[in-house]
């Protein structure tokens, strides 16, 4: 857990470390069913439009966990990245975490990133460097940052990233090969990129200590 962020040069013999945002096809939507500890309770999706060097994705959560068909909890989550030449332009998200609303709205602007956000009704602003990216996973340069952006109250998170190699997991039914990463720090996560960048596969625990995956549908 206390591995050092690998260093960009090290990182960059990953098969996915240096993925520029020309590479990622036009349009793909990646869905995954989220499981806990094994069953289902809710869906993670990414949708990610290209065009030349300007990229948008929509991210879509809905997670609900109940018992004997009572809702014990809820997570619905949306949100739209645009991004230009391999920079974050504007982030806009909302969310529903349990009954309690939260928005953000980012914005690129003179040198940094403004980020604007609401937590049931209360305001607040942050600045972001204006290389820093989001903690929506689906970007395999987040290996390369010590710090990303929380996507819903647009807290600057400190991570170390120690990459693991290349495993084989399950994903679309199968087994793929892809390269595992422990991000650890304000944000703890395992993820798993295949050769083209995509995120495959993610696990981490939730505050019950249960295992969280996203598998890839």
């Amino acid at each position: 857990m206390n591995t050092a962020l690998r260093s960009v040069a090290t990182i960059g013999t990953a098969l996915i470390s240096v993925m520029s945002f020309d590479a990622l096809a036009a349009s793909k939507t990646l869905d995954f069913t989220v499981l806990r500890d094994g069953s289902s309770i809710g869906t993670q999706s990414y949708t990610i439009d290209t065009n030349g060097t300007d990229t948008q994705v929509k991210v879509s959560t809905d997670i609900r966990v109940k018992v004997l068909f009572v809702t014990l909890y809820k997570f619905i989550h949306e949100s739209k990245e645009v991004w230009s030449n391999g920079h974050l332009v504007s982030l806009k998200s909302t969310t529903d975490d349990d009954g309690t609303p939260k928005s953000l709205k980012a914005t690129a602007k003179n040198g940094k990133i403004m980020l604007n956000s609401t937590i049931n009704k209360q305001n607040r602003r942050q600045f972001a460097s204006a290389a820093a990216i989001p903690a929506s996973l689906w970007n395999p340069a987040i290996v390369n940052q010590a710090t990303i952006i929380n996507t819903i109250d647009g807290k600057i998170m400190e991570i170390k990233v120690d990459d693991l190699g290349i495993e084989q997991v399950d994903a679309k039914g199968t087994k793929v090969s892809a390269r595992h990463y422990k991000i650890t720090g304000e944000l703890t996560r395992d993820v798993w990129y295949n050769s083209q960048g995509d995120l495959v596969h993610v696990t981490f625990p939730d505050k019950s200590s249960s295992k969280i995956v996203y598998s890839l549908n």
